[in-house]
């Protein structure tokens, strides 16, 4: 008789150990793990539009103390081409807006983030942009659900953009680069969501040699 409750007692901490398990896989709701601290401009709207510009030269990091979370890097060095890019973004989306006759009853939004000429903080803004910034984002099973921006425009590097594109591949959320030239991004199967504004390297080399010919 007490093998058979010792049993049964058994039995119930193990569903609800799992039941417990379960409830937390699927839950309806993600929780971010950490969130960065990135330079950045943003307007709300119905649909989000991302971008990942260099607005600095080259970022300060603080010193390891290997003790504690290292500190967010500080950028540094104007660059103004850069910053003329993030405007040129937020001033056709703010004449998109204007002009009732080209999206109607959709007000289209931006969040702009500085690279710094950097992968690392590159790559934080890209999964900010994907990720969002709420601690608590309400998704379905698995935290499966649709992204916060609907694409992200940008980098300016294609050794960054390959990264970044990389993992936003994945998901795909479309990355459109403005000067990434790479002619390895044109793999279709390695980065399925990424599109770009200027020819490649191997289309500007094969006109190169058509004219010289």
């Amino acid at each position: 008789m007490r093998i058979f409750s010792d049993t049964n007692l058994l039995t119930l901490m193990l569903f609800s150990c799992f039941s417990s398990t379960l409830s937390s896989l699927y839950s309806s709701s993600c929780q971010l793990r950490g969130q960065f601290d990135l330079n950045g401009m943003h307007k709300p709207g119905d649909v989000i539009l991302g971008g990942i510009f260099k607005l600095h030269f080259f970022p300060a990091y603080p010193d390891l103390s290997f003790t504690s979370e290292p500190q967010q890097p500080t950028c540094f060095g104007f660059d103004v081409m850069g910053f003329r890019h993030a405007q040129t973004m937020a001033f056709a989306i703010d004449e998109i807006n204007r002009n009732s006759n080209l999206l109607p009853n959709v007000t289209l939004g931006y969040s702009l983030y500085d690279n710094c000429i950097q992968l690392g903080i590159a790559f934080r803004a890209a999964l900010t942009l994907v990720s969002g910034q709420e601690e608590q984002v309400t998704l379905g099973k698995n935290c499966v659900g649709t992204p916060p921006v609907l694409g992200i425009v940008g980098d300016s590097s294609s050794t960054r953009t390959i990264a970044i594109s990389t993992v936003l591949g994945s998901y795909r959320v479309p990355l459109v680069s403005y000067f990434a030239t790479c002619s390895c991004l044109s793999d279709r199967q390695k980065f399925p969501s990424f599109f770009r504004t200027i020819p490649s390297d191997a289309f500007q080399v094969k006109n190169l040699l058509i004219q010289n010919a």
